[in-house]
């Protein structure tokens, strides 16, 4: 096997690190790089859902012309607040204003939709249920 000056100048400098952590990323094919920028971007989007509830604002709205209890999260897992919703509520449809070619549109009188950065519920109750839970 041949090493390249190149090569062996590289080695030379790697010798000078014996006390301390050398960490080198191998850039070739097959070598992990898809893995690392999964974990990556997992990482940097848990700590992005992972922000305490900062506060949750308060409307109402109308859908197929009843009307339906909001609330705005700010801060805090918009997925783990979904899953709980889903348990605690059970399933929805779909999005309130999906076009109607799109799959998962909205059926009129659902419990709670999930729309626009808001849960709308139909009952004030499972509003308030939601407040108590996140705040």
């Amino acid at each position: 096997m041949n090493i390249q000056p190149w090569q062996l100048d590289m080695l030379d400098k790697m010798m000078q690190y014996k006390d301390k952590e050398l960490k080198i990323f191998m850039s070739g094919r097959n070598t992990g790089k898809s893995a690392f920028s999964a974990q990556a971007f997992q990482r940097l989007w848990e700590d992005l859902h992972a922000r305490p509830v900062e506060r949750l604002v308060l409307s109402e709205g109308t859908v197929y012309g009843s009307c339906y209890y909001c609330v705005e999260p700010y801060g805090g897992s918009w997925l783990e607040m979904e899953k709980w919703v889903l348990k605690t509520c059970g399933e929805s449809t779909g999005s309130i204003w999906a076009e109607e070619k799109y799959k998962h549109s909205a059926n009129p009188g659902e419990r709670w939709y999930g729309n626009n950065r808001k849960f709308w519920f139909r009952d004030e109750a499972d509003r308030t249920m939601f407040i108590l839970k996140w705040r």
